[in-house]
């Protein structure tokens, strides 16, 4: 009888110790995944993932400052003819500086092939005036739109043309252009168009 009691009490022993130990070891990797999801939390919150809307959003083009879209004019390098480019040139703040860039822009020369400056090469503006009251512009250009301008009726009437078209198209409120060379009024450009007095804008659209 105390053999048996003894072994039963043994067994009871056992299992119990069994019991205890599964408990515990439950406890311990419930303990170690609660603490790894608290990491991961932890990390997450450290460093988010950006939205899937942000991440592929692409950037809106913006226009430039300080700039504007021109209308320029330039001859034709096959036929006695002008035609039109668009650019984007930096403009300032005041009516003679915005002017003064464009026609810069205009003695520089066309970016597509089929094109040429009827301006003559070496020309610079060496000033702007605008007469509000007679809505007329004055264009004062160094003394290579003459001396180094290559003849003829057709080059001469481009040179005119681009000029005055650029102005008219860019500007307004600009009525008409009077061309100078060296500060004074000249005759002609190239012996075909007199340009002694303004170029009325309407007549050279």
């Amino acid at each position: 009888m105390d053999e048996r009691h003894n072994r039963r009490d043994l067994d009871e022993e056992r299992e119990a110790m069994r019991g205890s130990l599964g408990g515990r070891g439950l406890a311990v990797i419930a303990g170690a995944a609660l603490g790894l999801l608290f990491v991961i939390m932890w990390l997450l919150m450290r460093n988010p993932a950006p939205p899937v809307e942000e991440a592929v959003r692409t950037p809106e083009p913006r226009a430039v400052e300080g700039s504007r879209a021109v209308t320029l004019y330039f001859a034709h390098a096959d036929e006695p003819a002008i035609y039109s480019e668009t650019r984007e040139v930096g403009v300032g703040r005041r009516f003679d500086e915005q002017v003064r860039q464009v026609m810069e822009a205009l003695i520089t020369g066309p970016s597509e092939a089929k094109g040429i400056s009827a301006v003559p090469a070496g020309t610079t503006l060496l000033s702007v005036g605008f007469d509000p009251d007679a809505a007329t512009l004055f264009l004062d250009f160094s003394a290579e739109l003459v001396a180094a301008h290559p003849g003829g009726s057709a080059a001469e009437y481009c040179t005119v043309a681009v000029i005055v078209r650029t102005i008219g198209d860019n500007f307004p409120e600009v009525q008409s252009v009077q061309i100078l060379v060296d500060g004074s009024q000249v005759d002609t450009i190239a012996g075909h168009i007199r340009a002694d007095a303004p170029f009325a804008v309407r007549d050279w659209r």
